[in-house]
Order: C-alpha cells, then structure tokens, then sequence
C-alpha cells in the first residue's frame, strides 16, 4: 500500500476556493494526499452521499500539477492514475481513466492540461455523468480505490482484485519499467528494469509515487488503511497474489 507517513485531508462545509473553482458546492469537499512506494500499491477510500446527488466530482492533480480544493499547490511529476469505482453492494462502476487533453475551459476543476514534462494530459476527471449519464448520484456509501493507470479492478466486484496481481505480480513489485513493457525505458535505456513509476507517454521518464486527489460534494470521506479496507457481498476479498502486465494505452 500507500506510505503510511500522514497524509492532507481537508474538508470543505462553506464557499471556500468558490471562485476557483466556480460556483459553490452544496455538500463537503475533501482533498487527500499521499505517496505510493510501488507500481503495485493502491489506496482505498470511501464517500458517501445521503441523498440523491447532481455534481459529486473525482479530480485527480498529481500528474501535471494544480491547485486541488484544499487550495494547496500540488506539484506536477506523479504517476499517471486511474480511478475504479464501487456501489454500496461492492459492484464496479464505470471506471475513471485519465485524460483527454481539454484546452482551457476557464475551470481549473475540469481543465485537463499537460504536463511540463511528458506533454500528456494524465490526471482524472471524474464528473458525475461518467457514473451516472442521465440520472444524480444514488444514496449510499461508494468505494474508491487509487491505482497505476496500469492496473485498473478487474470487476464486476470489489472481491475479484486488481489486474497486475491477477496476472502473476507479486504484491509489493514494480513492473512498469520492464522490457515488456514497449518503450518506456528510453532507446537506449535509461530507467533500472525494476524502477516504479515508469511514463507510458515519454520514453525513459520516471514519475514519482505522489498522489492528490479530491473528493467533491459528498456528505463524507475518508481514506482507508489497509487493514480497513471494505469488503463486497460475503466480505471477503480475495488475496491479491503475483501477476504479468498489460498496457492500457490511451491517445490524448
């Protein structure tokens, strides 16, 4: 998992950072921050809302840099993450890729820009019609878990794990800078076979462990320790043993 060193959480009742990010949010806002040691690691957490609800909003900042709700300035060089989702019984909801690219839309909130570095757009922005297209969020408790873009849940629950373990990993490990993996170590190479954190979109970069992400407009948040961790149905998650890796390569 994540390192256990404190992370930021700052919750939001008020307007504050309203005109950053334009407008006010009826419900709590939260911002979280940490940093993963692994290719493998992924953090948990869960929200809530407590009735039917328009505009809860998922937004990631870590991979070209922002300033998340808490209104800290978070910098750019992370990894490029991805978002799975999960209803109150533990089924899998549309997941929250990165990117696309947006150009300017005058809202930091759901202005994707790219990176100083790779140029690529890698952070996720999570609005509610990627959930629900027609219809507000139902009431209930969701489960979200932070991960490599790499290594989304597998579904259509919780229990079944994430795919690089699946696939014959060990938990911890680092993979994203393998040979198999096409390119990312630069020609010649220039990142260590078994570094984390490899950049799918610039050969021989290496991105750091560091995370931000925001949690918009839910009653509640909270970011989850391993041995916390929720478990669907019967409650039992199966064990997240070793596994192969699979690119998932998005054009921006």
């Amino acid at each position: 998992m994540s390192d256990p060193a404190p992370r930021t959480r700052v919750c939001f009742t008020l307007c504050l950072t309203a005109i950053l990010f334009g407008g006010c949010l009826r419900a709590a806002s939260f911002s979280f921050t940490g940093t993963f040691d692994w290719d493998t690691d992924v953090q948990f957490f869960t929200f809530t809302v407590s009735a039917p609800t328009p505009d809860v909003t998922l937004r990631t900042w870590s991979y070209s840099g922002g300033t998340n709700f808490a209104g800290d300035s978070i910098p750019s060089g992370g990894f490029e993450p991805l978002i799975s989702l999960f209803d109150a019984t533990g089924n899998e909801m549309n997941p929250g890729a990165s990117g696309p690219c947006t150009g300017d839309t005058g809202n930091p909130l759901t202005t994707l820009a790219p990176d100083p570095v790779t140029g690529a757009c890698a952070d996720v922005y999570y609005p509610t019609s990627n959930a629900f297209p027609s219809t507000p969020w139902n009431p209930g408790t969701y489960t979200l878990a932070l991960s490599l873009y790499s290594d989304p849940a597998v579904g259509p629950t919780l229990g079944e794990g994430f795919l690089i373990p699946l696939q014959g990993f060990p938990v911890p490990s680092n993979y994203s800078c393998m040979d198999s993996a096409p390119g990312v170590q630069g020609d010649p190479p220039t990142v260590p076979v078994d570094a984390p954190f490899c950049d799918e979109w610039l050969p021989g970069t290496e991105r750091t462990g560091n995370w931000a992400l925001d949690i918009l407009n839910v009653d509640s948040a909270q970011e989850l320790s391993p041995a916390s961790v929720p478990e669907p149905g019967s409650f039992t998650l199966v064990a997240l043993g070793g596994l192969g890796f699979l690119c998932l390569r998005r054009r921006r």
